[in-house]
């Protein structure tokens, strides 16, 4: 009998598709993704996966930033084990999707202590008061790394299939439905399901988590050559920057709690151009020394016609957090047990922390393989 375990995981958005780069890449482990919306190289047609609103992860900014507290000290060694490991990523493999850049966070609030991140990232600075713009109070710059989405989920899925991994597109209706997908792999060992569907996870069967909810973001991309670093406000007026690396920022945003509508919205629209050309004078050619006596509304005309695409998406948020544990669920039919490791509900924060948390679902699904294979809880359901 083989002594590699089994795992499926469900969803391919990027903590799928850590979580099953991170187990194919152990040696010890066959797996499979099964998901509705896989990764391809053709974004930017209609009928491509990556332009499904009802999937996060194509339309995140993406850079690194961090999200969490002070005080929440699990979720900083999440995004800082995450950072470091892109560091690395951004210098082995520029073909990735990850880079490097200047980021500058800019808050409107300080209460006296800076931000935890401050003595952990590259090339950290705070940036003198009197080089602040109005309204803010205390400001860091430090080295930030730049995610070009399409580009890294294609290069995540590419690198899982090449290391021997198998993607099949398929919706599920019951996360148990999972475990058919096994025998794909091998019959030799029980599988362990590793739920990673976001949003989905509300509606999945065995799983219907009432704790989920979506936050709605709506996004500008813009043709803004000048434009070289991120610039994130902290604060009532949240605004960011995000280069993009060809020519293109991303510039938001919005964050509406409990929100599904899908449409572009003309007011945000203003608002994020108006808010972001406060924030990067160089989202317009020749920046301040051409654009420092204009009216804002000449400016936002301006930046107005540089828009390549307004966009929308969901950020998959759940109360109390990500739900990352082990669970032994039963088929419907049979009410025989099969293994479950859960983890999904990143809401913003899901690239910036995405490696971390799949090393830790590593940690679970090993041994829930280990238990699965002694104890006989498995595939045969």
């Amino acid at each position: 009998m083989s002594k590699r375990h089994q795992a499926v995981v469900v969803g391919a958005g990027v903590i799928g598709l850590a979580v099953a780069n991170r187990l194919q890449s152990s040696k010890g482990f066959d797996v499979c993704i099964v998901a509705e919306n896989i990764p391809d190289n053709d974004c930017t047609s209609d009928k491509s996966s990556m332009r499904s609103t009802a999937w996060a992860s194509p339309w995140a900014g993406a850079h690194w930033r961090a999200w969490s507290s002070n005080q929440d000290t699990q979720l900083q060694k999440m995004e800082l084990d995450t950072y470091l490991a892109m560091l690395d990523v951004a210098q082995k493999e520029p073909s990735s999707g990850i880079s490097t850049a200047p980021g500058i966070d800019l808050f409107e609030e300080f209460s006296g202590e800076r931000p935890w991140y401050a003595a952990k990232v590259k090339d950290s600075a705070e940036i003198p008061q009197e080089n602040l713009p109005a309204g803010i109070r205390y400001g860091l710059q430090y080295t930030t790394l730049l995610i070009d989405v399409p580009r890294y989920l294609v290069y995540l899925k590419d690198k899982f299939i090449k290391a021997g991994g198998q993607i099949h597109k398929h919706k599920l209706s019951h996360i148990h439905e999972a475990t058919g997908f096994a025998s794909e792999i091998s019959a030799a060992r029980p599988a362990v399901v590793v739920n990673c569907t976001g949003l989905g996870s509300m509606e999945l069967g065995g799983v219907n988590d009432a704790n989920m909810y979506p936050i709605r973001g709506q996004t500008v991309v813009v043709h803004a050559p000048e434009a070289k670093c991120t610039v994130t406000r902290v604060g009532c007026l949240f605004s960011y920057v995000i280069p993009r690396g060809d020519g293109t920022a991303v510039i938001g945003g919005t964050a509406e709690r409990g929100c599904w509508d899908d449409r572009p919205d003309a007011q945000a629209t203003q608002m994020i151009l108006q808010r972001t050309l406060d924030l990067e004078p160089n989202l317009l050619p020749g920046g301040e020394r051409v654009w420092d006596n204009k009216s804002i509304n000449e400016k936002t005309a301006a930046l107005e016609k540089a828009i390549v695409s307004v966009n929308v998406g969901f950020r998959p948020a759940r109360e109390g957090g990500v739900c990352m544990q082990a669970q032994t669920l039963y088929a419907p039919a049979s009410d025989k047990p099969f293994s479950v490791v859960h983890c999904y509900g990143h809401a913003g924060y899901g690239y910036q922390s995405s490696i971390a948390f799949a090393e830790s679902v590593f940690r679970l699904v090993k041994e829930r393989s280990e238990a699965a294979y002694s104890t006989g809880v498995g595939n045969d359901v």
